[in-house]
This record gives structure tokens, sequence and C-alpha cells, in this order.
């Protein structure tokens, strides 16, 4: 009897830890006015060759309030600190982006302070046209003027 007893325990115990894993939700519109938002969805040669073009660069995600939204199949998630950490994102926050935005295959989408789509590819692209689309907005202008 205690041999069950003790299985019955350490089950638990497992699924509570697998359970108790932290998953972030997010709503686009919460970035608004704050951060300018990178989402990138989809799997395969593509998507994966976009994740290496902008790998070791955190710095420049940071100084341009970027954050990084990575839409995968199975799992997504969101980093703050310039690719350096990431939250995972729950489902339905997954599910919610995938279709507002027309996720299918590989997309980039570049999201405004203001909300709106600034740029948007169904290839991979070059980060720092990333950046450069980013550095001639009128608010990244300014933002520059204002830390100089």
């Amino acid at each position: 009897m205690n041999k069950y007893f003790l299985l019955l325990i350490s089950l638990s115990f497992i699924i509570f830890i697998n359970c108790n894993e932290e998953y972030e939700m997010l709503n686009i519109d919460d970035f608004e006015w704050k951060n300018r938002v990178l989402v990138i969805g989809g799997s395969g040669s593509k998507y994966k060759s976009q994740l290496e073009k902008i790998n070791n660069i955190s710095n420049e995600f940071t100084e341009r309030d970027l954050v990084l939204v990575l839409l995968e199949k199975d799992l997504s998630k969101i980093s703050y600190d310039g690719l350096k950490t990431y939250k995972k994102l729950d489902y339905d926050s997954s599910i919610n982006l995938r279709k507002k935005y027309n996720f299918k295959d590989f997309k980039l989408i570049l999201i405004g302070k203001d909300g709106g789509e600034k740029y948007n590819s169904v290839e991979p692209v070059e980060i720092n046209t990333i950046f450069e689309i980013i550095d001639e907005m009128p608010m990244r202008k300014r933002e520059i003027k204002e830390r100089n």
C-alpha cells in the first residue's frame, strides 16, 4: 500500500512541476506607444534563415524598443530584452496573433509604436533592413534626438 501511495505522490509532484510552467499572455495592443514589435512566424528553412539573421545583435533591439515575438509551430515565445531571454507565449495568444496577421507559412511583420503595420515580408530579410525602416520613422528620429 505504501508503495502505491509513494508512486501516486511522485506522479502528482511531476505533474505539478510540468503544469506550473509560466506562459506569457500577450495582447499586441498592450505595446502601443511603448514598443515596436517584430513578429516572425513559420517553420522550415525560411524561418531558420530569418532567425540566423537576427542572432547576436541584442543591443540593437533594445535601443529601438523592439520586442521580438516568435510564432513557432509547437512553441511561441517573446523576448523583451533583445534576444537574451525568452518567455513562452500561451496557446491562445499565439493563435490570436496567427489569426490577426494571417500567419500560415513564413511571415515577418514589423508593428510600430502606433500599433500600425509598418512592414511585412514572406521572405527572410536582413535585420539591418528592419533597423533602417525603424530609423526612418518620425518617432524614432525624435527618440534619437532626445537621447543625444
